[in-house]
């Protein structure tokens, strides 16, 4: 009875203690990342508390439809214990201690992806546990085929095609210099996905040789994988025949060349128009050579065909074979010749230019020249005519004035008063026209200071005027400062009327009976 009382007793007692042992954490990695065929480890830390002891650790998978499957048994009394499936695979760590439950999974593979949990048994806590999630990647093998054969010409041809599968799902990409159009197509499998990218091209001779490489990238790898594929391009080049120039009678090792550049390497076949090839001649690769000295009938239509099994080309030549041999031109001594001829020139057309440019200057220094003896000829007359004006002009003047003093201070004594009278009145009517000659030489002179060297030059020229006096050196002060042109002709023509004597402007006698005695007194 008291037994049977004490079971439900014994049970709410567990219960209480249990409630306690919330607080104890099991510390496992959330999730696990590991590499298809490597090992990995699954942790699981328990602390436990006071008076608290881990009994027993158990690893199981979760298997889909809810059930576990065992994965070690790791107890502190008996030790590990492998279950039949994963025997060889899990190992605990040595020396096993109770607060560290981790294993280590060796040689994962795809099979071994999913969740799994670790339980700790405590006495007298209870049973904790946590979940730990294992994914396992696959690294992808990539591979690459080439396609179709490239034939220049052809449309659109797949170049090659690249391939990966892995877990998770790799990513591929194409790395060349052509220009090209990429197809990608994914498959996912159970634990993996495969990828597949195609690159298409449409062939040309510029793509042979070059290369096309395939990337991978994925997870796994530090580094992108990369698998390169050299393009084959099948193409031919158009067919050219070298060798003939100006053949004649007689000529020796006369050879013809047939060049075609291609991919697979052309082969060279040849024919001759209406006729067949010459019996002295040998087919050696791409050349057709005659054995033996050119005759007449080698003449013709001589054909080369290429062909490399992508295409065919072909090209002709006329052969004309002529009696006499060509006079062979030095091309040298031609060139020579013509640039020292061209040379010639250039420097008969420098030394015409220098003349010509040499002479025209001459000929404006020698005009600069006259120009500048000109106008200082002009300079020189203009000068002696001012100083012969102001020299003439000041000579009269100071005559003038003389006499007409000795005039009015030095009168003699007349014999009779009325020839005296008679006398003044003569001498007052010869002063007056004295002295109005004297006034209109000076208008006149100032009048003509005023005329244009030009008219006075004309004069000169046309002998109505007297040859200059010669040039005489004078001060400026000697010169005046009037500053009035004079004409010496005028002046000179005016004083024929007066003569002068001991400084004094007298007179000369005229037919109008007035007498001017030796002190200038009119009688």
């Amino acid at each position: 009875m008291l037994q049977g009382h004490w079971g439900p007793w014994r049970a709410v007692l567990l219960l209480l203690t249990c409630t306690g042992c919330l607080a104890g954490i099991v510390r496992t990695d959330n999730g696990v990342t590991a590499v298809l065929g490597l090992d990995v480890s699954l942790t699981c830390y328990y602390k436990a508390q006071e008076q608290e002891k881990v009994t027993q650790v158990i690893w199981s998978k979760k298997i889909i439809n809810g059930e576990n499957m065992q994965v070690a048994i790791l107890n502190t009394e008996y030790g590990a214990h492998i279950p039949r499936d994963y025997e060889g695979r899990v190992k605990e760590k040595s020396p096993w201690k109770p607060e560290d439950g981790s294993i280590t999974l060796k040689n994962v593979v795809q099979a071994d992806e999913g969740i799994y949990q670790c339980r700790v048994y405590t006495f007298p806590t209870g049973t904790f546990e946590a979940d730990v999630e294992l994914k396992v990647l696959v690294p992808p093998l990539p591979t690459l085929n080439s396609g179709q054969p490239l034939v220049e010409g052809v449309g659109l041809t797949l170049a090659a095609s690249c391939t990966a599968e892995g877990s998770p799902a790799p990513t591929l990409t194409w790395d060349t210099e052509v220009s090209g159009k990429n197809i990608s197509n994914t498959y996912s499998h159970a634990r993996s996905a495969s990828v597949t990218s195609e690159f298409y091209v449409v062939p040309t001779r510029s793509m042979h040789k070059k290369l096309l490489t395939c990337v991978v990238s994925h997870p796994v790898f530090q580094q992108e994988k990369r698998i390169t594929h050299v393009l084959e391009v099948e193409y031919l080049a158009d067919v050219t025949i070298q060798g003939y120039e100006h053949w004649f009678a007689g000529k020796d090792d006369a050879a013809l060349r047939c060049l075609c550049d291609g991919h697979p390497t052309p082969k060279h076949t040849w024919a001759r128009v209406n006729g067949s090839l010459p019996k002295d001649v040998k087919i050696e690769g791409n050349q057709l050579r005659f054995t033996g000295p050119l005759r007449a009938e080698d003449a013709g239509v001589y054909i080369c065909e290429a062909t490399n099994g992508a295409t065919t080309r072909q090209a002709s030549v006329i052969v004309n074979v002529t009696d006499s041999e060509p006079r062979n031109v030095d091309l040298m001594s031609v060139s020579l010749v013509s640039v020292a001829v061209v040379t010639g020139l250039l420097v008969l057309i420098l030394v015409i230019i220098v003349i010509l440019v040499n002479r025209h200057h001459k000929r404006k220094t020698k005009r600069l020249s006259e120009k500048i003896e000109e106008l200082s000829t002009l300079s020189r007359q203009t000068s002696r005519r001012r100083l012969n004006s102001n020299t003439a002009s000041t000579d009269t003047r100071m005559q003038l004035e003389e006499s007409m003093n000795l005039r009015g201070h030095h009168p003699d004594s007349l014999r009779d008063p009325s020839i005296s009278s008679m006398m003044g009145e003569e001498a007052d009517r010869r002063s007056y026209s004295t002295l109005t000659t004297v006034r209109e030489i000076e208008t006149q002179t100032e009048l003509l200071a005023t005329v244009p060297d030009e008219e006075v030059k004309e004069e000169e020229e046309d002998g109505t005027q007297e040859e200059p006096l010669e040039e005489k050196e004078l001060d400026q002060s000697e010169r005046g400062s009037t500053g009035i042109l004079s004409t010496q002709p005028f002046i000179k023509q005016g004083m024929t009327h007066f003569y002068q004597e001991n400084g004094t402007l007298r007179a000369k006698p005229t037919t109008n009976g007035i007498y001017i005695n030796g002190r200038g007194h009119l009688v």
